[in-house]
């Protein structure tokens, strides 16, 4: 009943007062939690009622039927805070605005195909250190999970400016006066490449999003479209983990099936409330000890944030063997560091207000701008599935900077008639 009445009151605060943007943070706060709890357990309860025959190996792996009443009250209070305070903040601070002064600058073609260039051989590169065309072809996920160490900052330089390439590209489509096929063609053999190294699952949805942003920005949000969007990312996603298993999920009742595995944030969240006592500030020092690594202090067991340290502790071979981690949601996060649950209002509420500022400045200072609310857009989805504060965030303002610095080597303006006048 408690499940029922979580997942309807979800449904029911974005049907009546949903923001018409499509690109926006409210939005973004309605689509994890769908993704996370109403749709795995809408489509749990639909398996379950018509007697499926799981396939996978592992069986009926997350029990929804299980789940305890004050995870799914701390999922719902969580989405309540965030989409409330979004939506008063999307509202105070919105203009009416088309983008149109934005829109007034031009992609350069001649730098957009430099850029590509350069972005090929950092990804070739990163390519033969990790294991060369063998490792990538023979066993791919192994190579993607544990090949990358030593290399991050690498990592995280080609998935930036990849994402800006996305972005650049679709924003040269979308304002240019005419288009080269070749240089558009070229772009997307080296995003594609890119997307292989980075993880297909992820990247070619992102993709997606930051070369469509610049239509997507002024676009308009129907309940159509959204049903639209949602078949695209299952699709999307269905074809990019079949591609990373290896193959390993090959038919559709697979596929269905795994999308019951992937979305279990709220299991892992209800395994700390039955272990832990809530606390006060337990891991938000994680970022910091990263930090510091910068500065030649250790950090003794690499701990920077609180999915690592919580796979240590109950998947400790999947961690210290692969390197790989489950995703802890935010809500965890705010359980061991801020207690009582009233104290959890504070930090959803300085997040909120730094959304929402940046959503209200998207279109102004240059198409950089937009692309970096995009880009903050995505930090703030993966912050449900991790911490409010990132340590990687300190190397994304560095990227910000840089781009903002290069802004006039990237983009031309367009001088319009009053200007010039």
């Amino acid at each position: 009943m408690i499940l029922f009445s979580s997942a309807t009151f979800i449904v029911l605060s974005f049907l009546l007062l949903r923001n018409k943007r499509i690109i926006c943070p409210s939005n973004v706060v309605f689509g994890n939690y769908f993704l996370y709890l109403v749709f795995p357990a809408t489509l749990f309860y639909i398996l379950d009622w018509i007697s499926w025959e799981y396939v996978l190996p592992w069986g009926k792996l997350n029990d929804w039927a299980s789940v305890s009443d004050e995870a799914v009250l701390s999922y719902a209070y969580i989405f309540a805070l965030f989409f409330y305070f979004l939506r008063f903040l999307e509202v105070l601070l919105e203009r009416q605005d088309d983008g149109a002064e934005m829109f007034e600058y031009r992609s350069r073609p001649f730098a957009i195909l430099l850029c590509a260039f350069f972005l090929f051989l950092g990804c070739a590169y990163f390519f033969e250190v990790t294991g060369g065309l063998d490792a990538w072809s023979g066993n791919y996920s192994e190579t993607y999970l544990s090949k990358k160490k030593g290399y991050g900052l690498l990592n995280f330089l080609l998935i930036m400016w990849s994402n800006f390439m996305a972005f650049w590209l679709g924003f040269y489509c979308r304002t240019a006066e005419r288009r080269s096929l070749v240089l558009i063609l070229i772009v997307f053999l080296v995003l594609g490449f890119c997307a292989y190294l980075q993880g297909v699952k992820s990247r070619v949805f992102l993709f997606g999003i930051f070369f469509s942003l610049p239509w997507l920005a002024v676009a308009r949000l129907s309940l159509k479209k959204g049903v639209l969007l949602f078949l695209g990312f299952v699709f999307l996603f269905s074809g990019a983990m079949y591609v990373r298993s290896n193959g390993f999920y090959k038919t559709p009742e697979m596929l269905l099936e795994y999308f019951l595995t992937y979305f279990n944030t709220i299991f892992l969240h209800d395994m700390i409330l039955r272990d832990m006592p809530p606390d006060y500030f337990q891991t938000v020092g994680f970022p910091f000890s990263k930090w510091m690594t910068f500065l030649g202090v250790a950090s003794p067991d690499h701990m920077h944030d609180i999915s690592r340290w919580l796979t240590s502790i109950y998947y400790p071979s999947q961690w210290f063997k692969e390197s790989a981690t489950q995703q802890w949601p935010v809500e965890t996060e705010l359980y061991l560091n801020y207690g009582n649950y009233v104290f959890w209002i504070a930090p959803v509420a300085i997040y909120s207000l730094f959304m929402g500022g940046l959503y209200s400045l998207r279109f102004r200072c240059g198409p950089i701008f937009l692309f970096i609310f995009m880009s903050e857009l995505f930090v703030f989805l993966s912050m449900f599935r991790g911490s409010m504060l990132q340590w990687i965030w300190v190397f994304n303002i560095g990227f910000y900077l840089l781009l903002f610095l290069v802004q006039r080597l990237l983009f031309s303006r367009k001088v319009c008639m009053h200007e010039a006048s």
